[in-house]
């Protein structure tokens, strides 16, 4: 008898055919997503954003809004200062590199970097009220230069998305093994290339969404995530509250393809809401607002030198990568990228690797983890 037959003759699960637990419910329409979820006394928010890419915030005018019947409140960026110890953080920090790191609040104080950045929020009793009320703000932008292109952001000239930085260079990385500068000089075939990855998004099935319900001292965060452990620790951090006082629950998750392995302004702010006004909040993202406003994927032009010899055998690649990480950093925003250094030369044994790395700010929102999380262009790269 073999292990496996006797496995079975035991009653064992080895060798088996075991039917998934979780999907019957899902087939059925019987999961339970967050926007499914009501709590008592809860309160819907909408988000205004922004339409210009880059502009200064002379002035809000939320007065309509607060008059609309179904608005229980409006808040701007600077009504909610207190309620934050910190920003969004991003958490990569490489020793011996420097990353010009700006600061990321859930909504927008003074000035605005990219289309769709928050720059109020509008809490009512019903949801579809909340929207239309929020169209009543009235947000005055004085509109600045925005650079779009990350190759024209680097020149000399160009418009600066952060002042303070006095460039739009994140920062730059590389790495080495072999010498693939001799390598090319002593090649029989060299091959140069220039090669486009487009921004993407993760697009799932499901938007994001979030409930923040208070209790106590405490709070607990109903949101579609893909990492509820680390929401918990980044919140903690944002909202200057003890981890033991945050509990994330993410119940059933209509996809995420990497969007969602994410912490989020608008997690937080509802997390500050909820708090500030004692009742349950809820927010859950349009298609729109998901393109906009999720974070996207990829968005990297590359510069591939690879040498070989005349019978196919590849002996150097060489490769500079300008990567477009928008105006803001999420919590791996400048990691991404660098994350498919490891796997640059697939499955070739290729003696010698240089790689190097340029991040460029422009006014979009930010670059993160999106279905294989920087790996996928250099997989397109060396193939």
């Amino acid at each position: 008898m073999s292990a496996t037959e006797q496995q079975r003759a035991g009653d064992g699960w080895v060798g088996q055919a075991i039917r998934r637990k979780e999907d019957p419910p899902l087939v059925k329409g019987q999961g339970t997503y967050v926007d499914n979820m009501t709590l008592p006394g809860m309160l819907h928010a909408a988000i205004v954003r922004s339409p210009e890419a880059h502009a200064a915030i002379s002035g809000i005018d939320v007065s309509a809004a607060k008059e609309h019947p179904a608005v229980t409140a409006v808040f701007v960026g600077e009504d909610l200062a207190e309620d934050f110890a910190a920003g969004i953080p991003m958490v990569w920090d490489p020793p011996g590199v420097e990353i010009n790191t700006p600061d990321h609040w859930p909504l927008a104080r003074g000035e605005v970097k990219h289309v769709g950045q928050a720059v109020a929020v509008v809490l009512g009793n019903d949801r579809y009220a909340v929207a239309d009320a929020a169209e009543q703000v009235i947000v005055d932008y004085e509109p600045k230069p925005a650079v779009v292109d990350p190759e024209k952001a680097l020149e000399d000239g160009s418009p600066l998305v952060w002042d303070q930085f006095g460039t739009n260079q994140t920062h730059e990385w590389g790495i080495a093994g072999g010498d693939a500068e001799q390598a090319i000089a002593d090649a029989d075939v060299v091959v140069e290339r220039r090669i486009v990855n487009h921004r993407t998004a993760g697009a799932p099935i499901e938007p994001r969404s979030s409930i923040a319900d208070p209790h106590g001292d405490g709070v607990t965060l109903y949101s579609s995530t893909q990492i509820p452990h680390i929401a918990r620790f980044v919140l903690s951090g944002m909202l200057g509250m003890s981890e033991d006082k945050i509990r994330v629950v993410a119940p059933d998750v209509g996809g995420g393809f990497g969007a969602k392995l994410q912490v989020y302004g608008e997690e937080a702010l509802m997390v500050a809401l909820a708090r500030r006004l004692g009742r349950p909040v809820k927010w859950t993202e349009t298609r729109s607002e998901h393109m906009a406003t999720s974070h996207h994927g990829r968005d990297q032009i590359a510069y591939v030198t690879l040498a070989a010899t005349r019978d196919g055998k590849v002996t150097a690649v060489k490769g500079r990568f300008v990567n477009d990480l928008g105006a803001y950093f999420q919590i791996l925003t400048p990691f991404i990228a660098e994350l498919g250094f490891p796997v640059a030369g697939g499955c070739y044994a290729i003696p010698s690797i240089k790689l190097d790395f340029v991040g460029v700010f422009t006014n979009k929102f930010a670059t993160d983890a999106v279905r294989g999380a920087g790996r996928p262009e250099q997989t397109h790269l060396i193939e």
